[in-house]
């Protein structure tokens, strides 16, 4: 239970306690591209400092396009602190252009998605976050899926949020 769940009647709501409810959040301010890459890369912006033995929900919305179906596509994985066990549900378009929704992911496997030129394309995750006993960063790693001439972009506004529940 989060300390707001220990406050008793009459008594006095602080700052210090609503940080401790208030959820996590980062929304990317700029765009960001790979070009000729399929090699994996920190975000330059999605990424979260988590406390050692924790609970967290999970939510991250990307806003990305690329070349042509096939072309360059995109692929991510995330980056956890030893330990911690990332697990989300995922609704996005695959590399062939299929809807794939409800599909259960480890935040350590590697997951591709389809680009289509200068259409954008979005993939939504959302699942639960356990950190062990070492403290870290939860972090967004992505690249290319085929390494093209033609950028694959992360666009801004995409976000990452954590709602921390023990």
């Amino acid at each position: 239970m989060t300390a707001l769940g220990n406050i008793q009647a009459g008594g006095r709501l602080t700052a210090a306690t609503l940080q401790q409810v208030a959820p996590y959040c980062v929304i990317k301010g700029s765009d960001e591209s790979v070009t000729s890459s399929a090699t994996l890369q920190n975000d330059d912006a999605l990424f979260l400092a988590v406390a050692a033995n924790t609970s967290w929900l999970f939510d991250c919305y990307l806003d990305y396009q690329g070349g042509t179906l096939g072309s360059s596509d995109i692929k991510w994985t995330w980056a956890a602190p030893s330990g911690a066990t990332l697990v989300y549900g995922l609704s996005q378009l695959d590399t062939s252009g299929n809807n794939e929704a409800s599909v259960s992911y480890a935040g350590s496997a590697t997951v591709t998605a389809g680009t289509n030129g200068a259409s954008l394309r979005s993939a939504r995750m959302y699942g639960s976050l356990i950190v062990g006993s070492t403290a870290g960063t939860l972090q967004l790693k992505w690249a290319q899926n085929t390494s093209s001439g033609t950028a694959t972009t992360v666009h801004a506004q995409s976000y990452l949020t954590l709602w921390q529940i023990s």
